[in-house]
């Protein structure tokens, strides 16, 4: 059951009070201060997870290290966000694994830091839910087993979805035995979050594990898909799905399904503002500025931001260009009566991506600007359509996710703080203090598109939310997450327009930041069931075909979501590291390995004769696209 934290009552000239989270404001305020009685910056509060118990019982309810208020004996409030925290010299190789693991967050935690005074690691799970007056509700993120049974069958599905994506990343680093813990597998907001990572022990574990844990502790199921899931759980057990490729495929289709029996709707906003200490805007977005755009069906709802980089009038032409271009084109696509699968659509927003890129590159070489002097932009990009997102980005400009419980920065940005964590080299809030942190590795149209990594996901709608992108006059100094909130959530709950949101965001973004042009575009997706509607049951009969063609269609070699730490990288020398390669290691016995997987996959189509009916179907689909080199540094 939900219950309250209570801290206990101090006395008057021993009460914890919290830093205000504005980087220019110094006041200490009341744990149950709203705003900050100086600045009026709303109160950001950082609950953070020990990895092991780290305090005595009586300690509970108690400053540590005169920093930390101890709310149990793993779950701590930061008092004072604004200052780094305790980080060792030597980073121990599991933390090390938590960094290589950036690119997964919200799924996986954050490293924060040390608590003060120990050697025990604390973990960031971004925002959390709480109660209206902003205090913590135990526990601190729901669990998946206490959710489950309450569920839509859309989101069963889509948390099922969200594990099976996170195996194969879990598994080359090891620690897929997170997978197999339901109750460290918690659910916040839209996202499916591990308490904290468990490490591989000397057994294979395989997919068969994962079914007999999900027939376990996943029993009661939705109507519309029990005997869907009751199948797939059987067919995992027996080793029938015997790849991953295969069970996204399953879960893919039956979301497909589902999604039919719910109407989507959006609405989006965007506006951008030159700022009150620019000449210039730089920045341009689309959907045409101050236009509320509504959607409904199956019609593409897209949105862009572009922030430019570059010499004299550089970056507007770039930033400008760019939404031309790729506006133009994924409109063009849209216009197609075929069905398009989702492996076709990434395909095309890469290609897109890299035209955009080829086309802003190639007027640079014909005007001969070099270096500085050279036009780019970031980018962030949301298209959606009926149940489901595709995010796109280049830079670091970002994309929010936002729901009645939750604020989550969907993107990494590429600069060379976020490159030093997923190369294992730094923890994350230590890292952004170094000279240069910010500077970009990668922007559209500065080389071509050998060098450019677009960064796309693929994300499920199952319920009400808000997708927010921006560029970084609005992001700097956390003002999002401080925000989020008293701006954006009152539209969750209509208590707000879209269009006042957008303005308001804009202001914040000028009066507590304006040092840069900001934008903002605001994509509100809404989720109903169709009315007059009946639940329509799911047949296994319309799923199982996409497994048998997965095993036809898919490679041999496992699924991959490529980081960074497998490249040679020329790091900045403002940074404590220098040109240092990271080469994944090679299994001798490769040729075994080749044969087992050749057999294995031998075995898997005998069993499919058994227990499945092969007929062509739909593929699986990609959330991330494999990275498989950096470029310089964009200066």
């Amino acid at each position: 059951m939900e219950r309250e934290f209570k801290p206990k009552t101090f006395m008057p000239n021993s009460e914890p009070r919290i830093q205000c989270s504005n980087p220019h404001c110094v006041a200490s305020n009341l744990l149950e201060a709203e705003l900050c009685h100086v600045c009026k910056t709303p109160i950001t509060k950082r609950y953070l997870w020990a990895f092991e118990e780290a305090i005595s019982p009586e300690q509970i309810n108690r400053l540590i290290g005169g920093r930390y208020l101890a709310l149990s004996n793993k779950i701590f409030l930061d008092t004072k966000p604004r200052l780094s925290p305790q980080i060792p010299d030597n980073i121990p190789p599991n933390i090390v694994t938590y960094l290589q693991l950036f690119s997964l967050y919200p799924h996986i935690p954050q490293v924060y830091g040390q608590l003060e005074g120990t050697d025990v690691w604390l973990l960031d799970f971004g925002t959390v839910p709480t109660t209206d007056t902003g205090k913590l509700i135990a526990p601190m993120i729901p669990r998946i087993t206490n959710l489950w049974h309450q569920a839509t069958a859309l989101q069963q599905l889509n948390w099922l979805h969200q594990l099976a994506k996170l195996w194969q990343p879990l598994t080359e680093k090891q620690v897929v035995s997170s997978l197999l813990v339901p109750q460290s597998i918690g659910i916040n907001g839209l996202h499916v979050q591990l308490l904290q990572l468990e490490f591989d022990r000397d057994r294979s574990i395989s997919l068969q594990d994962l079914g007999r844990v999900w027939k376990k502790y996943l029993k009661s199921r939705a109507p519309e898909i029990e005997s869907v899931l009751e199948r797939i759980y059987d067919l995992l057990e027996l080793g029938a799905i015997a790849t991953v490729s295969q069970l996204i495929a399953a879960l893919n289709r039956a979301i497909e399904l589902v999604s039919k029996s719910y109407e989507y709707s959006y609405q989006i906003y965007a506006t951008s503002d030159t700022g009150p200490n620019r000449q210039k805007n730089q920045d341009a977005v689309f959907p045409p500025q101050n236009k509320l755009i509504s959607i409904t069906g199956t019609e593409p709802a897209l949105a862009i931001v572009c922030d430019g980089v570059g010499g004299h009038e550089g970056g507007e032409i770039a930033a400008t260009e760019a939404i031309e271009q790729l506006r133009s084109r994924i409109y063009k696509l849209s216009e197609s009566n075929d069905s398009q699968s989702s492996e076709t659509i990434i395909a095309k927003l890469i290609e897109f991506i890299n035209s955009t890129n080829d086309a802003i590159s190639k007027r640079n070489d014909s005007e001969q600007r070099q270096e500085r002097q050279r036009m780019g932009t970031t980018l962030v990009m949301s298209l959606s359509r009926a149940h489901e997102t595709y995010l796109a980005h280049v830079g670091d400009s970002r994309i929010y996710s936002i729901t009645s419980t939750s604020c989550h920065q969907l993107t990494v940005d590429d600069d060379l703080a976020s490159r030093e964590v997923r190369l294992g080299y730094a923890v994350y809030r230590d890292s952004v203090q170094y000279p240069s942190a910010g500077a970009l590795i990668q922007a559209i149209g500065m080389r071509d598109s050998m060098s450019l990594h677009p960064n796309i996901q693929r994300h499920f709608v199952d319920r009400d939310c808000i997708f927010l992108l921006c560029s970084d006059g609005l992001s700097d100094f956390d003002r999002v997450e401080q925000y989020w909130k008293q701006i954006v959530l009152p539209v969750l709950d209509d208590k707000k327009d879209i269009a006042t949101s957008v303005k308001t965001l804009i202001r914040i973004a000028n009066e507590r930041n304006g040092h840069d042009n900001a934008t903002v575009a605001l994509v509100h997706c809404r989720v109903k069931p169709k009315p007059n509607s009946t639940q329509v049951r799911v047949s296994w009969s319309e799923i199982e075909p996409v497994i048998s063609e997965s095993v036809v269609s898919a490679p041999l070699a496992p699924e991959t979501r490529s980081l960074p730490d497998t490249k040679t990288v020329d790091t900045s020398d403002d940074l404590p590291t220098q040109k240092t390669e990271i080469i994944e290691t090679k299994n001798s016995s490769q040729l075994l390995k080749t044969v087992a997987l050749i057999l294995s996959a031998l075995v898997t189509i005998l069993l499919l004769y058994f227990y499945l009916q092969p007929e062509p179907g739909d593929r699986n689909d990609s959330e991330t696209v494999p990275e498989t080199s950096e470029p310089e540094i964009i200066e």
